[in-house]
């Protein structure tokens, strides 16, 4: 982060239109996610899509009516005013700084970056041009998510003491590349795409962590398979155990020292209360007053939501920077001190 203690002023757009947006990556997370929420929104405009393929860009924009696409983004500026970064996850952090150096506004897609210097370079940059930087971490807009972090807050379950949380299945996410299983342009393997997520979560709930000891699979590839044993600045120590070739329990359990919060995975997620060591236990959907139960594409919606009302007004994105690199040190040091996981046919 930069050494300066000012302030940058925030170039904001007029409050009374919708935000003219750009999306870079015309891959399938943006044709079945991304277009479909912002197209649900009165907050917004796709005004652009930019993909190295242009046919595809282009075949999208007639789906979605958006009036312009393009290879490149060199005239993004006469087109929008913001822009997504929805590509391969090592152009996130080079492809937002030029934007961010153009005075574009950008929301970029998880991970923020793949290391914290990138991370720090990017945040520097947001800081100098005065422009709007948010990361997409989008489980933080889920209601359930939102739910356990306003309980932990008002100290519902009392101190956290552990923690462990599952989240695993056989690989089903829609793909139109393979960048994903490119260690280069991955990365990393479930540890930087799911794992961002979840460690996200870990650390906006319970605060920063003080050491960690990593396992993988990896053996010079990308990770299917991994464990953390974690320890955090609160004293609270516990597991994250992911996959992407094994369904596992999908929950995420925090005990404190009066009771227990167990959430699932997913954006309509169930939350489990257990007050003490009671075997009652209070159990149902996070739901919005006045809302009702939402999915991803409403948490999507929120989040660009949420971007266009910090590009708007100036105020702080939900998921800044400095929010949304602290997944990325974490991984960081992971892969950098990874020990071989013991597999069954090891044993």
């Amino acid at each position: 982060m930069g050494s300066s203690n000012e302030k940058a002023v925030v170039m904001t757009v007029p409050g009374d239109r919708p935000l003219e947006l750009a999306i870079l990556g015309c891959g399938a997370v943006t044709e079945e996610f991304h277009l479909p929420a912002a197209g649900n929104s009165r907050h917004m405009r796709i005004t652009l899509l930019v993909d190295k393929d242009l046919p595809r860009a282009r075949s999208l924009a007639q789906k979605f009516n958006v009036p312009s696409a393009a290879d490149n983004w060199t005239n993004i500026e006469s087109h929008a005013e913001a822009a997504l970064v929805a590509l391969p996850h090592h152009l996130h952090a080079p492809v937002t700084i030029d934007l961010l150096k153009r005075g574009v506004h950008t929301l970029v897609e998880k991970p923020m970056a793949l290391s914290r210097r990138e991370c720090e370079t990017m945040a520097a940059q947001a800081q100098a041009s005065g422009s709007v930087l948010a990361v997409g971490l989008v489980r933080r807009f889920y209601a359930s998510f939102q739910f356990v972090k306003r309980a932990l807050d008002e100290g519902v379950i009392g101190d956290v003491t552990e923690f462990d949380f599952r989240e695993g299945q056989i690989y089903n996410w829609p793909l139109r590349s393979g960048f994903r299983f490119d260690k280069k342009s991955a990365g990393g393997g479930v540890l930087v795409d799911t794992g961002s997520h979840v460690l996200d979560a870990l650390l906006w709930w319970l605060g920063d962590w003080e050491s960690v000891i990593y396992y993988d699979d990896a053996e010079g590839g990308l990770d299917a398979n991994c464990e953390l044993h974690l320890r955090l600045r609160n004293g609270a120590t516990g597991t994250v155990e992911l996959s992407r070739t094994r369904r596992l329990r999908n929950t995420f359990i925090l005990r404190g020292r009066r009771g227990t919060i167990d959430v699932s995975a997913g954006a309509k997620s169930a939350v489990r209360l257990r007050v003490g060591d009671h075997q009652v236990f209070l159990e149902g959907t996070a739901i919005r007053e006045g809302v009702g139960p939402e999915n991803l594409h409403d948490a999507l919606r929120r989040q660009l939501e949420d971007f266009a009302g910090a590009v708007r007004h100036g105020q702080p994105p939900l998921v800044p920077a400095a929010e949304g690199m602290r997944s990325v040190d974490l991984i960081e040091e992971c892969y950098e001190s990874r020990r071989p996981l013991a597999l069954p046919w090891d044993r």
